[in-house]
C-alpha cells in the first residue's frame, strides 16, 4: 500500500470518528431533553411531589400563622397532586384540630381543584352543626352565671380577706399555725386542710361523724381551731352550721367573725341570708360588713338589693365596693339607678364634687362591672362617659369597655371605633375594645374588626373576635373576597371557613377558581 493511500485511510478514519462523536453528543442532548421533559411532565404526579407536599402539610400542622398561610399558597401552586393529598387527609379526619383543618381547606381552595366545592360544603356543614351544639350548651351554661370579670373581682375580695385573717392570727391569738396560714392563703381552697386543723384536738375515739365533730370544734377554746372549723363548714356547705356560726358572730373575736361572714356565703341557705343581712347592716366591723355584702351577692339574694343599695352610701371604700359587686351578682335592674349615681357623683360638676369616696377607682370599677353584669341599656351613656374620660383610671375605663360588651348595644359601635382610631388611647384599652366588638353581633362591628386584620398590633385579637362573632361577620367577610388586598382576602377566607356558614361556599369557590 502506498503512503498516500495510508494517509487517505487515516483521514477517512478521523472523519468517521468525528461523525460518530458528533452524533453521540447530539443524541445525548436529545436524551437529556427527553429526560427533562419526562420529569417536567411528572410534576403532576404524586411520585415527584410526595416529599415537598408532605413537608408543606407538616408546616400547615405545626407552623406559625404566617408560615401556615405561606404553606397553603405553595400547596395551591402544586395543583392536583396537593389536592389529592389534602382531600385524603381532610376526609379521613386526619387533619387534626379544627384550626389545622381550616388551613387544609384553605390550601385546597388555593389549588383550584374542582372537588374543593363538595369537600368545603361538607366541612362547613359539620362546623355549623358543631357551632350550634356548642352555642346551645354555652347559652344554657351562661344563664344565671356570673361573668369572668365579676368572678375575678369577687375572688380578689375573698383573697384579700383570707390574707388579712392569715396575717392577723398571731396578733389576735398570740401565735399562728403555719398550716392554717397556708390553708387561708392557698389559691385553691381545700376543705380537707381546714378539717385536719379543726379536728387536731379530737381523739380517735370521739363519737360522731365529721360534721358533728366540726360543729363541736366551733366551741373550742383555741381561736385557730374555731376559725378552721368555720372555714371547713363553709367549704362543705353545711346548713346545720348556720345557727352555731350566728352565735359566733354575736360574741367571738373580730377575726373569727370575719371568717364566719365569709363561710355563710358559701353555705347560702335562707337562714344564712337573714344572718348576713343583719351583719351587713349592724356589724361594727368594716370587713364583716364587706364580707357579708359579697356573701349576699354570691347567694343572689334579691331580698338584699335595697340594703345593698344603702351600703353604696357607706362611709368605707371597701364596703361600697363590695356592695356594688354584690348588686351586680344579684342582677336586679332596680340597682341600675343607684349604681349610675355612684359613677356620676364621683365626678365634679360646676366645680363641686358630691362624693369623694366615689372618686376611688376601687368603687368606680365595681360599679362599672355591676352595671355590665345587670346588662341594662339604661347604663350605656354613663359607661361611655367613663370610657371617654381620659382622666379616669385605666382599669376603670377597661372595665367600662367590658361592661358595654356585656350590654351588647349596637349603638356603641361608632364610639368604640372612635376609641380605636384615637392615637391617645392606651394599647390595653384598644385591645379590650377589639374583644368587646366581637361580642356585639352587628355588621358594623364586624367591619370595624376587619380593618384591624391589617394592623399587626391587633390582627390576632381581631381574628379571634371575628371568629367568635359568627353569623354577623359572614357578609362583611364575603365582601373581602372580591377586594384587591390579597392578604385580607386570605384572612377572610380562613375566617369564613372557621365560622362554618354555608353562605360562604359559593363566594369562596368563585374567589379561588
Amino acid at each position: 500500500m502506498m503512503p498516500e493511500d495510508r494517509w487517505i485511510i487515516y483521514l477517512m478514519f478521523a472523519l468517521l470518528t468525528l461523525f460518530i462523536s458528533v452524533s453521540f453528543f447530539s443524541d445525548g442532548d436529545k436524551f437529556a431533553e427527553g429526560s427533562a421533559n419526562e420529569i417536567y411532565n411528572q410534576t403532576g404526579t404524586n411520585v415527584s411531589n410526595e416529599g415537598p407536599i408532605v413537608n408543606l402539610i407538616s408546616r400547615l400542622e405545626t407552623g406559625s400563622h404566617e408560615s401556615q398561610l405561606d404553606a397553603a399558597a405553595e400547596l395551591g401552586q402544586m395543583g392536583q397532586p396537593a389536592a389529592d393529598a389534602l382531600i385524603e387527609k381532610i376526609e379521613n379526619k386526619a387533619a387534626g384540630p379544627g384550626e389545622i383543618n381550616n388551613y387544609m381547606l384553605l390550601a385546597l381552595l388555593e389549588t383550584g381543584d374542582k372537588r374543593a366545592e363538595d369537600v368545603l360544603l361538607r366541612s362547613l356543614q359539620e362546623k355549623e352543626a358543631g357551632w350550634k351544639a356548642v352555642s346551645s350548651m354555652a347559652e344554657e351554661d351562661e344563664r344565671g352565671e356570673i361573668s369572668e370579670d365579676m368572678l375575678q373581682a369577687t375572688e380578689a375580695k375573698d383573697k384579700a380577706l383570707r390574707k388579712h385573717i392569715a396575717s392577723s392570727l398571731n396578733i389576735d391569738y398570740g401565735e399562728k399555725t403555719d398550716e392554717l396560714e397556708e390553708a387561708l392563703t392557698s389559691e385553691e381552697q381545700d376543705y380537707n386542710a381546714y378539717v385536719s386543723i379543726a379536728l387536731s384536738e379530737s381523739g380517735a375515739q370521739e363519737p360522731g361523724n365529721e360534721t358533728e365533730k366540726l360543729l363541736r370544734a366551733l366551741k373550742s377554746g383555741d381561736g385557730n381551731i374555731r376559725l378552721a372549723a368555720i372555714m371547713a363548714l363553709g367549704e362543705g356547705g353545711e346548713e346545720a352550721a348556720v345557727e352555731p356560726i350566728n352565735q359566733i358572730l354575736k360574741r367571738d373575736y373580730p377575726l373569727v367573725r370575719k371568717s364566719a361572714a365569709f363561710a355563710l356565703g358559701k353555705i347560702g341557705s335562707d337562714r344564712a341570708v337573714e344572718v348576713l343581712l343583719k351583719e351587713m347592716k349592724a356589724s361594727e366591723e368594716e370587713q364583716v360588713r364587706s364580707s357579708a355584702a359579697i356573701s349576699l351577692g354570691k347567694i343572689g339574694s334579691e331580698e338584699a338589693v335595697p340594703y345593698l343599695s344603702e351600703r353604696l352610701r357607706e362611709g368605707k371604700v371597701d364596703v361600697r365596693s363590695s356592695a356594688a359587686l354584690a348588686l351586680g351578682m344579684v342582677g336586679d335592674e332596680t340597682a341600675v339607678e343607684p349604681l349610675i349615681e355612684v359613677l356620676e357623683s364621683g365626678k365634679a360638676e360646676d366645680g363641686r364634687l358630691k362624693s369623694a369616696l366615689n372618686t376611688k377607682p376601687e368603687v368606680r370599677k365595681s360599679a362599672v362591672l355591676a352595671l355590665g353584669e345587670i346588662g341594662s341599656k339604661e347604663a350605656t351613656e354613663t359607661l361611655i362617659d367613663v370610657l371617654l374620660d381620659e382622666e379616669e383610671d385605666q382599669e376603670v375605663r377597661k372595665a367600662a369597655v367590658a361592661a358595654l360588651g356585656k350590654i351588647g348595644d349596637p349603638e356603641v359601635v361608632d364610639t368604640l371605633s372612635g376609641v380605636l382610631n384615637d392615637a391617645e388611647t392606651p394599647l390595653n384599652i384598644k385591645t379590650e375594645v377589639i374583644q368587646t366588638l366581637g361580642k356585639i353581633e352587628d355588621k358594623k362591628a364586624a367591619e370595624t374588626l376587619i380593618v384591624r386584620l391589617d394592623d399587626e398590633k391587633f390582627e390576632s385579637p381581631a381574628r379571634d373576635a371575628l371568629a367568635g362573632m359568627g353569623e354577623a361577620a359572614v357578609e362583611p367577610l364575603i365582601e373581602c373576597l372580591s377586594g384587591e388586598n390579597e392578604d385580607l382576602k386570605t384572612e377572610a377566607a380562613l375566617l369564613l371557613i372557621e365560622i362554618g356558614d354555608e353562605r360562604a361556599v359559593e363566594p369562596l369557590i368563585h374567589a379561588y377558581q
